[in-house]
């Protein structure tokens, strides 16, 4: 049976983002367990009045004016392309005049986009991020994690992570790190210390840390502690305080978006542990979402352009969303992927290698986040049929274990075929949302 063919069924209508655009989804009404949407954000309030608000009531902090004193120099550490739905030229005009009123000029602040391991910028992509009226104010670089002679050795963690990091960042005399708290596979939760790592350290400490995500026996697979929603006994997260520790930022400021609005919807300012906890406790109020049982189908969004930019990004939707489908279901995922794969480690993993056991082998001996996560995109294609919207080649798509749609209808028919009748499904518009099992906490 053809899905085109079931004519006389109800179905229902859902846009998804999808690029620039919304795609039209229809589905079948009597299979539909349900949109997962996270809670409404609070949206009384303008973007600037939430900013300042949070920045008049710093938490474990004294205000930011009372942190810094007059001739400091300050890094502002922002994300890159891939973050930038965080919104920053929103917030960093705002932080500027926090600072000038402390006696901080403009030309003693730079910004440093942390980059990670993510490609360099270009000066249009600067001024996207933090807008014009900034562009002009301050100095904005990027962080480069291979470029030795710009990083500087703070120590080692506890893990045995070498801890070398951003040298314009490791010589300021403040550093304010900003973000966006979302669902983290690794970290937990975003936002927080990843601005220091692995967003301005330096290659083999990014490298290092990631690589806790790995149990310690080869052959074992994944940590299951390392994972999204996690920071308790989570080895990544921990690593992570544990090196931001050793920078020291005198200062946090923390967004949360709202997907459907797009737009800053509540921020978190202080003391980098203390604020970053309450921010992913409001991100579990609101993202996190809670289902009865498994389906057999699951329709998902990365959310559109940026986060949808490549397949790299494109990891974290199949996260989340693998959560909400039974094994041996489908996951229809809707990422335009502009950008294609996105990292070269994370290519290499699908095609320099026969199988999975070579795969992990290969990790073990060469870990890299782009490598890590092709391995687990790899398993999570075994273990349900992953089908993918977007502008990627079909081999590429192939590679990844993952089956290649031209459209919806097109993935549809595959799911009538294999499944028969009236699936029940889930729609996640935003692939930010968390899904969680009834009785489960994780």
């Amino acid at each position: 049976m053809w899905y085109s063919d079931m004519k006389g069924v109800s179905r229902t209508v859902h846009s998804v983002p999808y690029g620039d655009h919304l795609v039209d989804v229809e589905v079948y009404a009597d299979a539909l367990r349900g949109v997962l949407r996270g809670d409404p954000l609070p949206s009384d309030l303008d973007e600037a009045e939430v900013i300042r608000d949070a920045l008049a009531h710093p938490i474990a902090s004294g205000e930011l004016r009372e942190r810094v004193n007059e001739g400091d120099q300050v890094c502002i550490l922002i994300g890159d392309m891939t973050r930038s739905w965080v919104r920053h030229h929103v917030f960093l005009p705002l932080l500027l005049d926090e600072l000038n009123r402390a006696g901080i000029s403009d030309e003693d602040v730079v910004i440093v986009s942390a980059t990670g391991d993510h490609r360099g910028q270009t000066e249009e992509e600067h001024v996207h991020l933090v807008g014009e009226d900034v562009y002009g104010r301050v100095r904005v670089i990027d962080h480069r994690s291979r470029d030795d002679e710009n990083l500087v050795y703070m120590g080692h963690t506890t893990a045995g992570t070498p801890v070398w990091i951003n040298r314009t960042v490791a010589g300021a005399d403040r550093v304010i790190a900003t973000g966006g708290i979302v669902y983290h596979f690794l970290a937990g939760f975003g936002g927080g210390g990843k601005a220091i790592l692995p967003g301005a350290a330096g290659y083999d400490s990014i490298m290092a840390n990631h690589s806790l995500a790995l149990e310690e026996e080869p052959g074992s697979g994944l940590n299951p502690a390392v994972a999204a929603g996690k920071m308790q006994g989570n080895r990544c997260y921990e690593d992570i305080i544990a090196a931001a520790s050793m920078v020291c930022p005198t200062f946090l400021l923390n967004v949360i978006v709202d997907d459907d609005r797009h737009c800053i919807s509540m921020a978190v300012a202080g003391e980098m542990k203390a604020a970053h906890r309450v921010g992913c406790r409001m991100v579990q109020e609101h993202f996190q979402v809670p289902i009865e049982e498994k389906a057999d189908l699951v329709i998902a969004s990365a959310g559109g352009y940026p986060k949808d930019i490549d397949f790299y990004q494109t990891y974290k939707t199949i996260y989340n969303a693998r959560r909400a489908v039974v094994d041996g279901g489908t996951l229809i995922v809707l990422s335009e992927c502009r950008e294609g794969i996105g990292n070269d480690d994370f290519a290499s993993m699908f095609f320099d290698h026969a199988d999975d056991d070579q795969r992990e082998t290969a990790l073990r001996a060469n870990f890299t986040i782009g490598g890590f996560m092709a391995f687990h995109d790899r398993l999570m294609a075994a273990e349900c049929d992953i089908l993918l919207l977007s502008s990627l080649p079909d081999e590429q798509v192939t590679a990844a274990g993952m089956r290649p749609v031209s459209s919806i209808d097109d993935a549809m028919n595959f799911v009538a075929q294999k499944h028969g009748g009236f699936p029940s499904t889930y729609v996640i518009p935003h692939g930010t949302v968390f899904p969680v099992q009834a009785g489960r906490s994780d």
